[in-house]
């Protein structure tokens, strides 16, 4: 591949490698606007119900004689959502936006199929939902969506890679920028995962365990067996997709907002080959304490250190880029996002080592650390990262400023408020589970001493939910505001426009 994103090789303005073409004056977006708008809609949606998870584990009475929010049901609902609706349609939103950009083309190709399959996955994911909340499951965590919702999800993912190649085999620009990289590989890894772990294996019957004495739909009859399968696919998810897709977007833009080259295209390929090679081994650092072969704890282990040097390259390469830019995160709200995004990123990385050496890991494992890690990940880096990616884009695709920049900026201290007081409450929870475990103290005895902790949780969910509703405000009023002459004049004399916009 040609290094079009070394410094040496850019243009002595420092043009962004969307830029290598004339402008194009008029993007479609269409397929961007209906995968992110959608995304919007689930992130309010599966923030919701996690505050009634929240709820529950501090009253657990509270919605007693309704069996559809019963947390059983609930809890699978909010973590497939926040993967599958909220993060998914996030970014091939943000694919669909950038890889036009990146390839000289007005649009996607097969643009209104990709619009189609939008309405796909909406429609996919609220079969699933309403599956779930009437106890049609496969009972396996992260993987709960019963089997024909498991086909269509695949379907759709394989429609989305069809796109997505034919539209690189369009292009006008001919080397590959590495974000494209990054969009082509990503969906093909989620694709393989998720057949491998959600379909092909024993479809059994079709409702999953939602029928008495019918037999869990995709899982292994061996239950170890099927748990190494699962946390193998659960890992992956967030390893081979929702991780990649970060790092890819990233990379585009970074350089974008700042109008800086990436600093370098080497380490954006060490980073790229180390997460392929190294994050599949990863998955069973959970299952450490579990009865499985020896062999396969220290290869988890091995992996998940070695997974560092990836992160440290990505790490080096955004952190370098912005040298001399760092003033721009104090006044690029969008920037603002992506950068805190990219901090817990490197944090949940550190953490998630950590979490593979044995001697800590039997401290905090079943412990509310996983939980404070999990959405370290989830939370922290990738919904900071894709907030401030729709804070970005959708200005871009309405070509007007954004409503409200007091509203951003309330959006971005709501989460980091919120995230903050949710992440520490359920570490200092964690801690006293495992010491009190330790010591042998009765569970019961437990629940009681952590319930301050679960109530800081619910008043700090509270917060994390209300910043999304601004944002959804924010995006709304942003694409219905004043389109007049001079409301574009403003806007291009406030944000950096897309080439020819």
């Amino acid at each position: 591949m040609t290094d079009i994103t070394s410094t040496r090789d850019m243009p002595p303005s420092g043009r962004h490698p969307s830029d290598l073409l004339e402008p194009i004056h008029h993007y479609s977006d269409r397929a961007a606007r209906t995968w992110l708008y959608s995304s919007v809609f689930w992130l309010m949606f599966v923030t919701l119900v996690g505050l009634t998870i929240a709820t529950e584990l501090i009253a657990p009475n509270i919605f007693a004689g309704i069996p559809y929010l019963v947390f059983s049901r609930i809890r699978p609902i909010h973590v497939n959502g926040v993967i599958f609706a909220w993060l998914s349609m996030m970014y091939f939103g943000g694919a669909f936006y950038v890889l036009p950009r990146l390839l000289g083309l007005r649009e996607m190709w097969g643009e209104s199929l990709a619009v189609w399959m939008a309405w796909a996955w909406n429609l996919t994911m609220a079969a699933g939902f309403a599956g779930l909340s009437m106890g049609y499951t496969q009972g396996r965590e992260y993987t709960e969506l019963i089997w024909p919702v498991d086909v269509a999800v695949v379907v759709v993912l394989l429609i989305n890679i069809y796109i997505i190649l034919m539209t690189v085999l369009a292009r006008r620009i001919r080397p590959l920028y590495v974000t494209v990289w990054w969009s082509v590989a990503s969906p093909i890894w989620l694709a393989a995962d998720y057949f491998i772990v959600n379909v092909m294996w024993r479809p059994g019957t079709l409702l999953g365990n939602g029928i008495p004495g019918a037999r869990l739909s995709g899982a292994l009859e061996d239950p170890l067996a099927d748990g190494m399968l699962n946390w193998w696919g659960n890992h992956n998810l967030f390893g081979l997709w929702l991780t990649p897709m970060m790092v890819g977007l990233m990379y585009y833009f970074v350089p974008k907002i700042t109008r800086t080259p990436l600093y370098s295209h080497t380490l954006s390929l060490v980073s790229f080959w180390g997460i392929a090679f190294f994050y599949t081994g990863v998955g069973h650092h959970h299952l450490l304490q579990a009865p499985i072969p020896g062999w396969l704890k220290t290869f988890a282990t091995v992996n998940s250190i070695m997974l560092l040097v990836p992160v440290f390259a990505f790490v080096g390469n955004i952190w370098l880029t912005m040298r001399g830019n760092w003033d721009k995160f104090f006044v690029n709200i969008p920037l603002r996002f992506m950068l805190t995004g990219f901090l817990f990123y490197f944090l949940v990385n550190v953490q998630g080592s950590f979490m593979a050496v044995p001697a800590f890991n039997k401290m905090i494992h079943f412990t509310n650390f996983i939980v404070a890690h999990a959405h370290l990940a989830l939370l922290g880096a990738f919904t900071f990262f894709g907030m401030g990616l729709i804070e970005y884009m959708v200005p871009q695709m309405a070509r007007r400023p954004v409503y409200s920049r007091k509203i951003s900026e309330w959006t971005y201290w709501l989460l980091l408020t919120g995230f903050f007081g949710f992440f520490w409450v359920l570490t200092i929870a964690s801690f006293l589970q495992g010491e009190s475990w330790a010591r042998g103290e009765p569970e019961v005895n437990v629940l009681a001493m952590i319930r301050p902790q679960y109530i800081g949780r619910a008043i700090f969910g509270a917060l994390i939910v209300f910043s999304t509703f601004t944002l959804a405000w924010n995006v709304v009023a942003t694409v219905f505001s004043d389109t007049s002459a001079g409301t574009r004049r403003a806007f291009r004399r406030a944000v950096a426009l897309e080439p020819g916009e």
